[in-house]
């Protein structure tokens, strides 16, 4: 099913807040643009919060929002699947990635 553009629906347990994405052709790609853009933090998933080990910070889901996400496959790897997101806590003016 199509996304509009600036729809809002629930990925990985967070908001996320749909815009146009541009396509990388790689992860490193997207990652290098992310980390223009001010994302510059990571976020790992622990049993019901994100943790941010660079602020030692904990956030439950709904102090989150992605605002962009980027799949990528490996026809020959599947397990090698990887989503990588761009997670902001506004409420901290944070930003960075989680790679799932």
């Amino acid at each position: 099913m199509p996304v509009s553009p600036d729809s809002k629906f629930i990925e990985a347990g967070l908001l996320f807040n749909y815009r146009s994405m541009t396509d990388y052709t790689s992860i490193e790609n997207a990652l290098e643009h992310l980390q223009n853009e001010g994302y510059t933090h990571h976020f790992i998933k622990k049993n019901n919060y994100f943790h941010c080990p660079e602020k030692d910070l904990n956030f439950k889901t709904h102090e989150l929002e992605i605002t962009e996400a980027y799949r990528y496959e490996n026809r020959t790897e599947p397990e090698k699947n990887v989503v990588l997101y761009a997670i902001e806590a506004s409420n901290y003016g944070l930003k960075g990635t989680l790679l799932n």
